[in-house]
């Protein structure tokens, strides 16, 4: 790191301050293999870059950071290199899974990897292993590459997060940009679905066993603060589009075949009362907490749920509560995982319900409509759904066949969820009334997810979900260990 006291761009002087100084603490690590020569010809090339940019007075601080940054990749590169083959070299030549000793061992085969830095060459050990009957590399095991894959560990990780997060055509100039690394939207797409892929089956080892996994902060996991607490629950679930069959959709509609684009995302949260904190005087913001989503049914997001549950504390809650929407298979999960939970109908999905009666009767956002419905949401609200349904069923003698429906299936959902409709006691616990958490959730995911023109394979979208809630979770070391470095550690 270059002190702020040392860059001079004077041109006068032969060997710049800047250069000067970088030199002075790269050259101790002649050690790891770098020749007087090579530390010379960067000196050389990092003096004439920065003398070029004492020309331009116009080239402030954003291009020194840029010209030096380019000018170390390639030093960068040969120390990672050598580091790299030294370690290869160190690693014995017994099988990685078994440790049983190689045989028909052929030494020196050269693998090309792809580093942030640029391109590595590496030799390593090839063998078979009898026990396992697998020919092995147990240099790439200990170095994290991949059998299928030339990226390294940390080309593996940009990869997942940028598409995890954007479209691959996107991702592709940021990532070049951001670290000068040119990866096509093709090789960023099979590497997130490698990681993904992996990231699936670790997600299934963890969700097997909850208890032995660390907490994701302070508060959470099993590591119990001594004073009760309350655990909160959301679930839901939004389509997404789905294409498979790729070039055949015309020949299976003719054949009568129904093509079904449209499948159910499982999403749920999970967080402590305690870590949703008010922000100003309508606001709530939750500080910590745990994400769910999949694509692959109830029932996997279910063990999934259960899993985050027990992290967050599940077993030592005083008052478990599950808010949602009307769906029955949702309260058909809290009752079957979640038994002493208590359960609490989203107030917003509750209001919808009477908002649509009153625009049916009054138009859509009339003075009227507000006027007719804001003492029936105020009743709600106090939680007098009996009266509510009383006065529904004293209007709907009264109107059209189509108003009396709707009037109808506003009386069966109240009827059908008035026991969860307990508003009074949340809001003087300080507890939500509202399942805004999972709400929001489902929509950031969707900004993903379900962009103009995207179709998905179950595959796909089941790879970057999973990556997505590992990165949500506060889990990523668990897929890429060297993260843990750079990490910010939590409050």
């Amino acid at each position: 790191m270059i002190p702020d006291a040392s860059i001079c761009l004077d041109s006068s002087r032969a060997r710049p301050a800047a250069a000067a100084d970088l030199i002075s603490q790269i050259e101790p690590s002649v050690a790891l293999g770098l020749s007087p020569e090579e530390l010379a010809q960067w000196q050389q090339d990092l003096e004439a870059r920065l003398a070029r940019l004492a020309q331009h007075p116009e080239q402030g601080l954003g291009f020194i950071e840029e010209q030096v940054r380019q000018c170390t990749l390639e030093l960068q590169r040969k120390v990672v290199e050598r580091a790299m083959q030294a370690k290869a070299d160190a690693v014995d030549e017994n099988c990685p899974c078994c440790q049983t000793p190689l045989i028909e061992r052929k030494r020196r085969v050269r693998k090309t990897v792809h580093s942030y830095c640029g391109s590595l060459q590496l030799f390593r050990t090839h063998g078979w292993c009898k026990r396992c009957e697998q020919w092995v590399f147990p240099a790439d095991k200990a170095l994290g590459l991949l059998d299928n894959s030339t990226a390294s560990p940390l080309v593996q990780e940009m990869s997942a997060l940028l598409v995890s997060k954007m479209p691959c055509e996107q991702a592709e100039p940021v990532c070049a940009r951001l670290t000068g690394i040119a990866l096509s939207r093709s090789t960023l797409a099979r590497e997130a679905q490698r990681q993904g892929d992996r990231a699936i089956q670790k997600r299934e080892d963890q969700a097997q066993s909850p208890i032995s996994i660390p907490a994701t902060g302070p508060s959470a996991g099993l590591d119990q603060a001594p004073k009760p607490f309350t655990l909160i629950i959301q679930i839901d679930s939004w389509n997404i589009r789905e294409r498979d069959h790729w070039g055949k959709t015309k020949s299976k509609r003719e054949q009568g075949e129904e093509l079904n684009r449209w499948h159910w995302v499982y999403t749920a949260t999970c967080f402590r009362l305690e870590q949703r904190c008010r922000k100003g005087k309508r606001r709530a913001v939750i500080t910590e907490r745990s994400y769910v989503a999949t694509r692959q049914g109830i029932e996997p997001m279910v063990q999934q749920l259960h899993a985050e549950a027990m992290r967050r504390g599940l077993g030592q809650a005083e008052r478990v509560l599950v808010i949602a929407d009307g769906a029955v298979w949702i309260w058909n999960v809290a009752k079957d995982r979640f038994r002493e939970a208590v359960q609490r109908l989203d107030l917003f999905h509750a209001n919808s319900y009477l908002w649509a009666v009153a625009n049916e009767l009054h138009g859509a956002n009339t003075p009227a409509a507000r006027q007719w419905v804001k003492p029936l949401l105020r009743q709600l609200r106090t939680d007098q759904v009996a009266k509510v349904i009383a006065s529904l069923n004293e209007l709907k003698s009264t109107l059209s066949a189509s108003a009396a429906t709707i009037v109808q299936e506003t009386i069966d959902y109240y009827t059908s969820n008035q026991s969860r409709m307990k508003y009074v006691d949340g809001e003087k616990r300080g507890e939500p009334v509202g399942s805004g958490a999972i709400e929001s959730t489902c929509r950031q995911l969707q900004c993903r997810m379900k962009r103009c023109g995207q179709f998905w394979s179950t595959a796909g979208d089941e790879a970057l979900l999973c990556l997505e809630v590992f990165w949500r979770n506060d889990r990523w070391h668990t897929l890429f260990p060297h993260a843990t470095i750079t990490a910010v550690p939590k409050n």
